[in-house]
């Protein structure tokens, strides 16, 4: 019977990788090497488990809940060391650098590398499709921004815009043809149902997404531009088109480049940070509680100052004021933890 790792409970002061040792989960008792507590097979190993799922929750709540992929990558990465074919935490790396990017960089040729080099053997495939939707979608959410980013009213603000989408657009594309191959690799000997409907929306998408590739853009100032090639990553466009400038004149529009008088500096972050939104949270409950118990004060107060008219107003009208902050802090929280709640959701 194979061995199975298991976590000792008792050794909460010692360092995790001491606590973890190998159980035979046949055997009536095993004892940790550490402290020589006598354990039961099942308890440590339900440990252990237990164990990576903590840390693949908390990785899970840093990406999806907080949006601090960095951190999350990190978390992912600790996983690993403990696990080296969780899916979860493979799959999850590459959906952290895609949330990484911002709008003048991005890390899809990281993503692509670690991608390649991940396997579905040995993994559990259901995550591991899972994962892989996820990371699919995350990349058309990462192209969407980016194009609003960099233009306005359908036109881009100027060729350095234009270069930058259609680099990140080839990047995406790339990605997508991976996940496809691995979809059509999983499918050929799993047949799965779900990679199914995902090889037919990836095919679609990137159809569409080389199309754009193909099709002539505009600029602000009215230029047309095609797409030429691609030279060491870099796109090369040729000018197609000479336009009227004048159309976007009256507005004031954008640009990458942070010296250039006039204009907006387009902003390089893409994906909202909800950490702001969590310690507002977390605030307002503390206050609600607070203004809750200065409320019951007042009530309180209010019997005791019954016969002196001019205290009983003045409770009152605190008692008014704090059960109206109190409403009011109430309801915000609600609604920052719907706020919360929905991306939870948007990403699961």
């Amino acid at each position: 019977m194979a061995t199975k790792k298991g976590l000792c409970p008792y050794c909460l002061n010692k360092r995790t990788d001491h606590r973890v040792f190998q159980v035979n989960p046949e055997a009536s008792t095993c004892f940790c090497p550490t402290c020589m507590k006598e354990i039961a097979p099942l308890d440590a190993i339900n440990s252990y488990l237990k164990f990576i799922d903590n840390m693949l929750k908390k990785a899970d709540n840093t990406l999806f809940i907080t949006c601090d992929p960095s951190l999350a990558y990190q978390q992912y990465a600790d996983v690993l060391e403990y696990e080296p074919k969780t899916a979860h935490a493979l799959l999850g790396r590459i959906l952290c650098l895609i949330y990484m990017g911002k709008v003048r960089s991005s890390y899809l040729k990281e993503a692509y590398i670690l991608l390649e080099n991940t396997s579905y053997r040995g993994c559990d495939l259901d995550i591991y499709v899972n994962f892989l939707d996820k990371i699919n979608t995350a990349l058309d959410e990462y192209e969407y921004a980016v194009n609003k980013r960099l233009t306005f009213k359908e036109h881009y603000y100027d060729e350095e815009c234009l270069r930058l989408y259609w680099s990140h657009l080839a990047d995406i594309v790339q990605m997508k043809e991976l996940i496809l191959s691995i979809f059509k690799e999983i499918n050929k000997t799993k047949q799965r149902e779900d990679c199914g409907a995902a090889i037919n929306l990836i095919e679609n998408s990137i159809e569409e997404k080389n199309k754009i590739l193909k099709l002539e853009s505009f600029t602000a100032n009215g230029n047309g531009y095609k797409l030429d090639h691609f030279f060491n990553g870099k796109p090369f466009i040729v000018k197609t088109s000479t336009g009227d400038d004048s159309k976007f004149k009256r507005y004031r529009l954008s640009t990458l480049n942070p010296n250039e008088k006039g204009k907006h500096v387009i902003e390089d972050k893409i994906f909202r940070d909800y950490t702001g939104i969590l310690r507002l949270r977390k605030f307002s409950i503390a206050m609600w509680i607070l203004l809750f118990l200065l409320l019951g004060g007042c009530v309180g107060g209010s019997f005791f100052f019954k016969e002196n008219t001019p205290l009983l107003i003045l409770f009152i009208a605190i008692a008014l004021v704090l059960f109206l902050g109190a409403a009011l802090i109430f309801s915000l929280s609600l609604y920052w933890r719907s706020v919360l709640k929905k991306r939870e959701l948007k990403l699961k």
